[in-house]
């Protein structure tokens, strides 16, 4: 995972969340296989294969090209096009922010036992 926009961390808690919906119920109950470790798998893959594409995207268009001293003399494109559209410029924060696919907590509450 390349550390371009800093969305490292946030995959890997979506990716814990996803997990944590998908394995509880089977771990408490004992019945955990790998046909759940293959669905979080399943679930991830997608948006993680998406997050690095967009970050190799950038590494190879933008950043490679200012660290060979290569600087583009004007902005790229989907720059130009977020100063043309400011309704668009929440993408990229979103994206960022909460990810291609977000996780919501769905488990139930653990119950503490008693002692």
């Amino acid at each position: 995972m390349s550390p371009i926009g800093g969305v490292g961390i946030n995959l890997a808690v979506q990716d814990a969340v996803a997990a944590a919906n998908i394995l509880a119920e089977p771990l408490r109950g004992g019945t955990l296989t790998d046909d759940h470790l293959a669905r979080v798998q399943g679930r991830r893959e997608w948006p993680t294969r998406v997050t690095q594409s967009i970050q190799l995207a950038i590494q190879n268009r933008v950043v490679r090209r200012v660290l060979a001293g290569a600087a583009p003399s004007k902005p790229p494109f989907i720059l130009k096009l977020l100063d043309w559209l400011p309704a668009l410029r929440g993408i990229p924060a979103r994206l960022v922010g909460i990810g291609v696919r977000p996780e919501h907590v769905r488990t139930a509450e653990a119950t503490p036992t008693s002692g």
